[in-house]
């Protein structure tokens, strides 16, 4: 059995027992969790305990899409986020505050944790995506176009989006965050 994992949820598909099924339901029982399986080609249906479908080798994950590769164009997020200084990971969670912010008027990025007088008047979600893009701006002193930047990185990539990457060789040792965006 491999380390990795995979979401198991309505959808998921799988070779067992020789043939394709696709999980149609999932059930909390008080024997645990089970899933109702149903047979891509004969349309047939069958309950099985998902412990019990997982931990037997009557089971195979069939992959949705290609997982990571040795030479994927970026890196991991947990791989770049661990190599974070201390220094560097508050850099990138303050920036990634900051974004969240602009998005949703939060620094927590929801109402539920929200500290005393959020969200602020100018991002507020009310206004224009572009009005608080520029107030951010001005409040950190760097371009619109740096927080535009910011914001999109996030977008596609999380947390991980917001480090800085130089392209030159890696140093293990130090691996930090760029001024810019």
């Amino acid at each position: 059995m491999s380390g990795a994992a995979v979401r198991i949820g309505v959808g998921a598909r799988f070779i067992y027992d020789g043939e394709v099924v696709e999980v149609v339901e999932m059930l909390s029982t008080a024997a645990g969790n089970e899933v109702v399986l149903r047979n891509a080609t004969t349309q047939q249906v069958v309950r099985v305990s998902l412990r019990e479908m997982l931990a037997s080798d009557r089971a195979r994950v069939v992959p949705v899409g290609p997982g990571p590769s040795a030479d994927d164009p970026e890196e991991l997020a947990s791989v770049l986020l661990a190599e974070l200084t201390d220094p560097a990971r508050q850099q990138m969670l303050d920036r990634a505050a900051h974004v969240l912010e602009v998005l949703t008027g939060y620094r927590s990025g929801m109402a539920e944790l929200s500290t005393v007088n959020e969200p602020r008047p100018e991002f507020d979600p009310c206004l224009p995506l572009t009005a608080r893009y520029s107030a951010k701006a001005a409040e950190l002193d760097v371009t619109m176009r740096t927080v535009q930047q910011w914001v999109s990185a996030f977008q596609r990539n999380g947390e991980a989006g917001l480090i800085g990457r130089k392209p030159v060789a890696r140093n293990w040792s130090s691996v930090g965050l760029t001024s810019g965006g």
